[in-house]
């Protein structure tokens, strides 16, 4: 029997969280149409052994597969390679879905042939369990319906949380995350979109994202820490919008854009964020110029006014900005 959906779970070192993962997943009515990957990456803990004793309690349903260490992306690969559901989803292994909502979930992806299928999710702070809801800014849009994704992709910027792809896209066209990196997500959400026709809009949340944990890559001392990771990745979407660009109609090239200097944003911004350190400017002239020999187009729309100042003299404006955001701190 065919699946509907699988969902891989990238675990590392995640005992404390991955029952919760799983048993969230587990509705005894969509238990046929469902296949859970729990992809052990190299754990030092009890993962794997939380994942079999699933795996044997669920054998229809569950499978763990265990591999070296190799990083995030090498567990949605793991993944990708092994799916056999129509459709793919990615669920961490410390955040969780939403039970309740799972047997909708499996019935709109039976009754939807979308290349993509949105759903709003909810951030979830760790130490006060309070929850955000992360929804579409545009209202008008119709839940249930299925967009032509070019005439409405102006209006979105989807994250993994939201994210549901049809299988068939990230085999077909070889989807590979870089391995040995953190911030690999925006490689997830940006690699397929070229490929992509339709959109489903559902408008029930379905991803609780765990927020603020200190193991979290997104917290900003880890995020100074592995800044060569996200200047990788940032780099390697310029690289493959730059690919794609010729062959991209406006609508696909401009969502891309936005992503990619999103991207490039957020690396300025790491770099603002570390403490007084003249060497955190040659740093910033390294990624200049390493942007700029790539594509002056891109270097030139990234231009906020914090980045003009850095490029323009960053002897000068530096200390500046450091004394702008010492200011601005709560």
């Amino acid at each position: 029997m065919e699946k509907t959906l699988t969902i891989t779970i990238p675990s590392y070192n995640v005992e404390n969280t991955l029952r919760e993962t799983v048993d969230s997943l587990l509705v005894p009515s969509i238990l046929n149409d469902l296949e859970i990957l729990i992809v052990n990456d190299g754990s030092k803990d009890s993962t794997s052994v939380i994942g079999h004793e699933y795996e044997r309690q669920y054998p229809q349903t569950v499978r763990v597969i265990d591999k070296k260490n190799g990083g995030h992306g090498s567990t949605i690969n793991a993944g990708i390679q092994e799916a056999a559901g129509r459709y793919f989803k990615v669920v961490d292994g410390d955040d969780w879905l939403i039970t309740e909502n799972m047997p909708r979930f499996i019935d709109d992806l039976k009754k939807t042939n979308a290349d993509i299928v949105y759903n709003p999710f909810f951030e979830v702070n760790d130490q006060t369990m309070e929850r955000k809801l992360n929804g579409l800014e545009n209202d008008a849009l119709t839940a249930g319906k299925v967009y032509d994704f070019d005439s409405i992709a102006d209006q979105l910027s989807i994250q993994m949380h939201a994210m549901t792809y049809q299988t068939s896209i990230l085999k077909k066209h070889h989807i590979t995350i870089d391995e040995y990196r953190f911030y690999v997500d925006a490689e997830y959400v940006l690699m397929p979109i070229p490929f992509v026709k339709t959109i489903e809009i559902l408008d029930y949340p379905m991803y609780l994202y765990r927020l603020f944990t200190e193991q979290q890559s997104m917290n900003i001392k880890n995020m100074q820490k592995n800044v060569q990771h996200h200047y990788d990745v940032t780099m390697h979407m310029v690289d493959y919008y730059l690919q794609y660009r010729p062959l991209l109609n406006e609508e696909k090239r401009d969502y891309m854009k936005r992503r990619v200097l999103a991207l490039i944003e957020m690396q300025y911004q790491i770099y603002f964020s570390f403490p007084f350190d003249w060497k955190v400017t040659s740093e910033i002239n390294r990624f200049n110029k390493e942007l700029k020999a790539k594509d002056k187009q891109i270097y030139d729309d990234s231009h906020g006014t914090m980045v003009r100042l850095i490029r323009l003299q960053p002897k000068l404006f530096y200390p500046v900005i450091k004394l702008r955001e010492k200011v601005r701190r709560p």
